[in-house]
C-alpha cells in the first residue's frame, strides 16, 4: 500500500508530464519514465485508481488501459503493449477463432499508432486464450468518432493470421474487473471537470443583475451532479486498498458511467450556448466521457450484469459492504 500523500504526489507528476507532453505517445513515455509500470506492480488498484483519475482530469488520450488488461493478464505492461478491447458496451473478448486464424472485432486505442502486435483475448472452447495479431491485419475505422481525437476505434478482422500465443495467469472477469474499476476512477474525475466547469459559469455568468449561480434552478443541476459523482466515487474508492471484487467493479463503473452522464446533461445546460461550442473546453470532456461508458459494458448495459449476478449468486451484499 502507498502512501496517500506519495500517491498525490506521484499524480500530480503525471499530470505535469502529460500537459507537457507534445503527443500522447511521449506521454506515454513520460509516464514510464516516471515509474507508471513500477506502481502499477506494486500497487494496482491504487495505482490504476490515481493514474485514470489524472486521464480524466486531463483529458489524455493514452493508452494506459491497455497496461491494466495486460498486467491483469499476468503480463509485464510496457508502451508497447496494445490490446484489443471488447466492443462498445460489452465486457466480451473480441476475438474468435476463426479456421487457422482469428476474427476481431473490438476497440483499440491510441498505441494502434507505435505498436506492430496487438494482443486479441479469444474465446474458445469455454476458456480465454491471449493471441497476438499485426497491426496491419486489423482495418480501423476511426471516420465516425465522437471523440476527435480518437483514443479507441474501432478494428476488425475477418480471420488474422496468429503470429503468436500468449499464456495467461489470470481468468477474464477478474480482467474485466480491474479495467472497469480504473474506468471508474477515470469517470468520476471527467465529471467532477464538468461540474467545476459549470459551476465556474455559473460564478461568472451575471443575468437580470445576478450571477446564474444564485438561482436555485442552476444550483439544484449541479447538486445533482456533485451527489451522483460523490457517491460513485464512494463505491469506487471502496476496494483501492484490497483484492478487485467484480460485483463492486461492476457497480463502481455503472454509477461512475450514470454520474458522468448526468454532467454531462446538467453541466450543458447550466453552460448553455458556450458549451456547444469548440472556444469552450466541455464539450471535449463530454465526448471523451460518453466514450469511455461505453468501454467494458455501459451504465445502460451493466445494471443488466449486476442483476444477473445477483441472481446467480443468490444473495445480495450488505449496503455496508457497498
Amino acid at each position: 500500500m502507498i502512501e496517500r500523500d506519495e500517491l498525490a504526489l506521484l499524480a500530480t507528476s503525471f499530470a505535469g508530464a502529460i500537459a507537457q507532453a507534445t503527443s500522447p505517445q511521449a506521454a506515454d513515455a513520460e509516464l514510464y519514465e516516471l515509474g507508471w509500470a513500477d506502481l502499477l506492480g506494486m500497487a494496482p488498484r491504487q495505482g490504476a485508481g490515481a493514474a485514470f483519475a489524472v486521464l480524466g482530469t486531463t483529458g489524455s488520450p493514452i493508452g494506459l488501459l491497455d497496461d491494466v488488461v495486460a498486467h491483469s493478464l499476468g503480463l509485464s505492461a510496457s508502451p508497447a503493449m496494445c490490446v484489443v478491447m471488447p466492443q462498445p458496451n460489452s465486457t466480451a473478448p473480441a476475438g474468435t477463432m476463426a479456421g487457422t486464424g482469428v476474427a476481431v472485432d473490438g476497440l483499440i486505442s491510441a498505441r494502434r499508432s507505435t505498436a506492430e502486435l496487438a494482443l486479441v483475448p479469444v474465446l474458445h472452447n469455454g476458456t480465454i486464450s491471449i493471441v497476438a495479431v499485426a497491426m496491419s491485419s486489423l482495418e480501423a475505422n476511426a471516420h465516425f468518432a465522437i471523440d476527435p481525437s480518437a483514443p479507441f476505434v474501432r478494428v476488425t478482422a475477418e480471420s488474422a493470421a496468429i503470429v503468436d500465443r500468449v499464456e495467461v495467469t489470470n481468468d477474464w472477469p477478474m480482467v474485466v474487473a480491474n479495467a472497469q474499476a480504473a474506468l471508474a476512477h477515470q469517470l468520476i474525475a471527467a465529471s467532477r471537470e464538468m461540474l467545476e466547469m459549470a459551476r465556474q459559469h455559473a460564478v461568472d455568468r451575471v443575468q437580470f443583475g445576478r450571477a446564474i449561480a444564485s438561482f436555485q434552478a442552476v444550483r439544484h443541476k449541479l447538486a445533482e451532479v456533485f451527489v451522483a459523482t460523490e457517491g460513485s466515487a464512494a463505491v469506487a474508492n471502496s476496494y483501492v486498498d484490497g483484492e478487485c471484487d467484480p460485483m463492486i467493479a461492476m457497480l463502481a463503473k455503472s454509477l461512475a458511467g450514470k454520474a458522468a452522464r448526468l454532467a454531462c446533461a446538467n453541466c450543458q445546460q447550466v453552460l448553455a450556448g458556450i458549451g456547444f461550442t469548440t472556444d469552450h473546453a466541455f464539450h471535449l470532456t463530454m465526448k471523451r466521457t460518453m466514450v469511455l461508458d461505453t468501454i467494458f459494458g455501459s451504465s445502460r448495459t451493466l445494471p443488466a450484469d449486476i442483476g444477473r449476478a445477483l441472481v446467480a449468486t443468490g444473495h445480495a451484499p450488505r449496503l455496508v459492504e457497498l
